[in-house]
């Protein structure tokens, strides 16, 4: 297996700091509202909208941000619904240790 660059490696880090808070806050919004899963799920698809929204805003227009990214609106939020889709599709062939049925003990 080659070793991961790192690119590839900041790009895990982030991704799972991301998920741990997206899960954090989907489990703490369902506790708190008592709103069905998909509902819940749908708020926060919203608040990755609004996340977007925000940040092409701030890179956009004569006070734009410096770090060099152009947001391009249809083919951002094209990479972001296929990224969802992808995500979200089953997976046969990986198995999950956190969704997997405890045996016994150690």
């Amino acid at each position: 297996m080659p070793p991961i660059d790192d690119h590839d490696r900041r790009a895990d880090e982030a991704e799972a700091l991301l998920r741990t808070a997206v899960m954090n806050g989907f489990a703490d919004a369902m506790r708190k509202s008592g709103l069905p899963p998909m509902v819940v799920l749908r708020l926060a698809a919203r608040a990755v909208g609004s996340v977007y929204r925000e940040a092409a805003d701030a890179h956009a227009g004569p006070h734009a941000c410096g770090c060099g990214w152009c947001p391009q609106e249809g083919t951002d939020i094209d990479l972001l619904c296929s990224a969802l889709l992808s995500a979200s599709a089953r997976r046969r062939h990986r198995r999950d240790l956190a969704a997997m049925q405890v045996a016994g003990r150690a």
